[in-house]
């Protein structure tokens, strides 16, 4: 019986220690931009940053201005731009993760009539591991967010 709950005290103990260790910290870096809705959808743009010494992921985004918020990834390749829906992001300590049209963003799906340029609405972030964090994000004009869309990342 002794060595049974030895057993398991291991196990516990072991599945423990393959969880992330450290602690994230996580903030948003820039302004959050949105463009204006084409074809029922709108992009956001923003950068994440961990300065903790822990990974996290974001799982998910929500506002009161859409029908949805969906983590998308565009990818060219030969030329040809493919756009996929991924159900989580990696956020690894000390490093920058960048939203943009072009690559990684969040992708508002169905936005209502209070996503119009120049207007604002908020956006929460939810994490696996942190605290949600809630922004306000400006609409601006699509070519607005275009201008850095397929610069390279800065270095990190």
């Amino acid at each position: 019986m002794r060595s049974r709950a030895l057993l398991l005290a291991a196990l516990v103990a072991a599945v423990a220690a393959c969880g992330p260790s450290g602690d994230p910290d996580l903030r948003v870096v820039n302004d959050v931009r949105a463009a204006t809705p084409v074809s029922g959808s709108s992009q956001v743009v923003l950068t994440l940053a961990n300065d903790g010494d822990g990974p996290d992921e974001l799982v998910g985004a929500e506002t009161p201005a859409a029908l949805g918020v969906e983590i998308h990834l565009t990818e060219i390749d030969d030329g040809r731009a493919t756009m996929a829906e991924l159900e989580r992001v990696e956020l690894p300590a000390g490093e920058e993760v960048r939203f943009r049209p072009g690559g990684l963003h969040l992708m508002l799906v169905v936005p209502d009539d209070t996503v119009v340029e120049g207007g604002t609405f908020e956006l929460t972030l939810t994490f696996d591991r942190s605290e949600p964090i809630t922004v306000p994000v400006e609409v601006v004009p699509l070519l607005d967010l275009a201008d850095d869309a397929f610069d390279e990342d800065p270095p990190g």
